[in-house]
């Protein structure tokens, strides 16, 4: 037997006893409601989506470690400049003289160094550390000419007074000071390079710990598996014991969809559909691929995006007589192929993509199952995109299965199916090969209960 491209192995694991699940082309489990489905599609996704996104997803930690003491500094110019303003108001509303002058403080560089981080993409590399640490003290030099302008020493510290507070919050620690002083903003430099030092260390060492995080907050009820690895070609990615996630090269973008009706959800509170919607919003490709082709005569048009009055992208469906609608409005079985359809036409899919989905069936007439099982067949065919799918239908698992015969590629294909293990309410995946007379036995259990029933 060959070495598979991608193996899942779990045990103890919420609905799951044991699972030990190969992903070569195309992987099918079947099994009842609860029985740990898409725990094993939540745990192949969250897997790849953090191995193979290890930076974006270290520096996208980075900007929300960072976003407080930015929204600090911001805070410290605002104030200084408005506290600069309400000090000169009062000189002249006494008529006195002006003694505080007439040349406003320069936060000129402050001010610049703000926008250049707000519009910076380089956050990691040493260039993004130096703009911060540039941005810090010209901070502290906007904050200390505001001082030696000022004579009211107890008004000034009257307006800085929640600068100390917001440090407190922010650097984690009691500062033991009676007042805010510049060199405070030595503590912040500090903290920054903190920051930056660990994100770089991440990124080198890759700990797996991003990977355990994101679990925390998907599975939040649940103890971690006794046993848990995916491995490519039987080299782990991650495993109970290993500290560190490794790079992939079979799969370097996984997609999990478990219904259309994610499609155009934003701030879902789900990352897989944020994700989702965040590829199906990339600009199209020049050159469409036939299968996207082939999905307008299944569902008699194109599903794609325009540009609205405000240049924000909205999800339409071109039906082929030229009626266009709004996407989100049509039928849930035209947002499955339309799923599919907008993913092909951006180049989101290729022969390193691992496609999940959970129930595709669910939504779709039984004419439009076959459809769609015949074009993952050849879409895992043609393209080598690798398929993890759950179902619980025997008109798609039977289309799966003697398509991709037909096809010449069932050697591609798996089939699982969950059995009970013992009187326990955990499963153990056994694996079919290509026999999925075990899966129909299953299904079965459905006719003795309408017979039972309608007796």
């Amino acid at each position: 037997m060959s070495v598979p491209q991608i193996r899942l192995k779990t045990k103890d694991f919420r609905a799951i006893a044991n699972a030990d699940i190969i992903i070569d082309g195309i992987t099918v489990v079947a099994g009842e409601n609860g029985s740990g489905k898409s725990t094993l599609s939540k745990l192949l996704y969250f897997v790849f989506k953090t191995a193979c996104n290890y930076e974006k997803l270290v520096e996208k930690e980075l900007r929300e470690d960072l976003a407080d003491v930015l929204r600090f500094l911001e805070a410290v110019v605002f104030d200084l400049s408005r506290f600069s303003d309400d000090k000169r108001q009062q000189q002249n509303s006494n008529d006195s003289v002006n003694k505080v002058g007439n040349t406003k403080p320069n936060f000129e560089n402050a001010e610049r160094g703000l926008q250049r981080i707000k519009r910076s993409k380089d956050f990691i590399s040493e260039f993004g550390l130096g703009s911060w640490k540039v941005l810090v003290e010209s901070v502290k030099s906007a904050y200390l000419e505001t001082i030696q302008t000022q004579n009211d020493v107890s008004l000034f510290r009257l307006h800085t007074s929640r600068f100390l507070h917001i440090l407190n919050e922010l650097l984690g620690e009691d500062i033991k000071s009676d007042h805010f002083s510049s060199d405070l903003f030595d503590k912040v430099s500090d903290l920054v390079q903190a920051l930056f030092e660990n994100a770089l260390v991440k990124i080198n060492k890759r700990p797996v710990e991003l990977f355990e995080n994101a679990m925390s907050n998907i599975f939040t009820d649940s103890i971690g598996p006794s046993h848990f690895e995916v491995s490519e070609l039987d080299i782990p990615i991650v495993k109970n014991g290993i500290d560190n996630l490794s790079k992939t090269y079979t799969v370097l973008n996984a997609i999990y969809t478990d219904t259309p009706m994610s499609i155009g959800i934003k701030d879902s509170g789900y990352d897989y559909w944020d994700d989702l919607n965040e590829l199906l919003l990339s600009n199209p490709i020049e050159n469409r691929y036939k299968y996207s082709v082939e999905i307008d005569n299944i569902i008699n048009g194109e599903a794609t995006f325009d540009i609205d009055i405000f240049s924000r992208k909205r999800f339409v469906f071109k039906r082929l007589d030229g009626a266009v609608f709004n996407l989100l409005d049509c039928a849930t079985g035209i947002k499955s192929f339309a799923m599919l359809q907008i993913l092909l036409n951006n180049g989101s899919l290729n022969d390193k993509t691992l496609l999940i989905i959970d129930e595709p069936e669910v939504h779709l007439h039984p004419k439009w199952i076959v459809e769609y099982a015949r074009i993952i067949v050849k879409l895992n065919k043609e393209m080598g995109i690798k398929f993890f799918i759950a179902s619980h239908d025997p008109d798609f698992i039977s289309a799966i299965r003697y398509i991709s015969e037909k096809e010449g590629n069932l050697d591609k294909v798996n089939f699982y199916l969950a059995e009970k293990a013992g009187e326990t309410f955990t499963y153990n995946y056994t694996h079919l090969q290509h026999n999925i007379d075990p899966i129909f036995k299953s299904f079965n259990i459905a006719i003795s209960k309408i017979e039972e029933y309608g007796a």
